[in-house]
């Protein structure tokens, strides 16, 4: 065989080789790695909520995917804190939700596409008597097609000890244990040099505070 015959050879093979690896990431059908839907959930409220009455959350489900929609089913579930118990739900027909004392989930098969959001979910909520002052109330989704995601939503507990300036934790008092007893003087010399036409001249200022404690 020719030199020039064998180089060909070679040239034909390392093409086959560079179109093979070419070709193979675009084969028909093939979905890249990077694509996928992409779950964000999101809660919120609006103001405190009062001990003895009820609050609203609300979920807002969206799929921040560049190019593909959601596939199969979503669950979204929401578990509450202490302090909190569920009253109902209002949702778009395209949701099914349980409810139990404590805790909402709810399915959603609907493909959403790129960009595109699930209608929003508003749970009802009843607020004990003797809820924490703070509490946080977290949400969680998964399925789709998505990898999973949390929000998380701190929410302000008025009413009772709640609206002390110290959150419940003894009513604007001295946390110092001090007991006095006679009389404690406080002493506040002043000396200034205020007489600009006499510059040797000195103003004098003493005052003396007496506090009597029992």
């Amino acid at each position: 065989m020719s030199m020039w015959n064998r180089l060909g050879r070679r040239m034909a093979s390392l093409a086959t080789v560079i179109g093979t690896g070419v070709a193979l990431p675009f084969v028909a059908g093939a979905t890249p790695a990077h694509a996928a839907p992409v779950l964000d959930v999101a809660k919120f409220h609006t103001g405190d909520f009062a001990r003895g009455e009820t609050g609203v959350y609300r979920f807002q489900l969206s799929n921040r995917s560049t190019s593909d929609p959601t596939t199969g089913t979503v669950t979204l579930t929401d578990t509450l804190p202490q302090g909190l118990t569920v009253q109902g739900t209002l949702s778009q027909a395209s949701w099914e939700c349980d409810l139990s004392t404590t805790s909402i989930t709810c399915t959603n098969s609907s493909v959403v596409g790129p960009f595109e959001s699930y209608p929003i979910i508003e749970l009802t909520v009843n607020v004990a008597a003797d809820a924490p002052c703070t509490v946080t109330n977290t949400v969680t989704v998964s399925g789709g097609g998505s990898p999973a995601d949390s929000y998380s939503d701190p929410t302000t507990i008025t009413g009772g000890d709640c609206d002390d300036d110290d959150n419940g934790n003894g009513g604007g008092g001295s946390i110092l244990p001090v007991n006095l007893n006679g009389v404690l003087p406080f002493f506040n010399n002043i000396s200034t040099n205020s007489n600009i036409n006499s510059p040797q001249a000195r103003n004098s200022n003493r005052q003396e505070l007496g506090l009597n404690a029992p």
